[in-house]
């Protein structure tokens, strides 16, 4: 990992962590260690570790040939070298997500990282584009007929599952499938 200086799509500059190919061999055994652990875990009778912020970030910049911010760019998890767009991060590594986000959290592209898109974390990550207006519009709050955006307003951090509420009832596909144990896809 190296870091690397990267301007914002605002002219803002910030300093951000590049992965290489030396890096995906450090994330392929972090998550076979990560596997072996939430085994352990749960033959305790305790549930699984979610998926690592750092984990989902840097497969996702070597994935779209981003930059990770390290909390350095508002609420952007990376920023994608080519147009200089923040981008928010957001995985699962369980069929049924509960994803929060911030009552500041802005983003230019939303994606979700799916560690388990046949129902088990098996090596696959399939990665979706979430468009906005799927979030900002989508009502969490039926009684009260509140949105994402309602909520947001209100300094309350929205909680909804991407994959039922958005993924799987718009039937989106995803815009990229890599395989962590044998590199495919990146």
């Amino acid at each position: 990992m190296k870091q690397e200086t990267i301007k914002l799509k605002d002219g803002s500059i910030v300093i951000g962590d590049t992965f290489d190919k030396n890096d995906f061999e450090i994330l392929r055994e972090i998550f076979k260690e990560w596997l072996i652990m939430n085994k352990k875990l749960k033959s305790l009778g305790g549930r699984g570790l979610n998926v690592p912020d750092v984990f989902s970030e840097a497969l996702f910049c070597l994935a779209f040939n981003a930059v990770r911010t390290n909390g350095t760019a508002y609420s952007y998890d990376c920023v994608i070298r080519d147009t200089g767009e923040g981008v928010q991060v957001k995985s699962a590594s369980i069929p049924n997500d509960c994803t929060s986000f911030g009552s500041t959290s802005t983003w230019d592209l939303l994606y979700f990282a799916d560690f388990a898109p046949n129902g088990k974390v098996d090596g696959l990550v399939k990665f979706y584009k979430i468009e906005d207006d799927d979030v900002y519009n989508l009502v969490l709050n039926a009684k009260k007929g509140e949105t994402f955006k309602d909520q947001q307003a209100q300094g309350r951090r929205p909680r909804f599952s991407i994959q039922s509420a958005i993924i799987r009832s718009k039937r989106l596909l995803p815009i990229k499938t890599i395989n962590i144990i044998t590199g495919e896809g990146l």
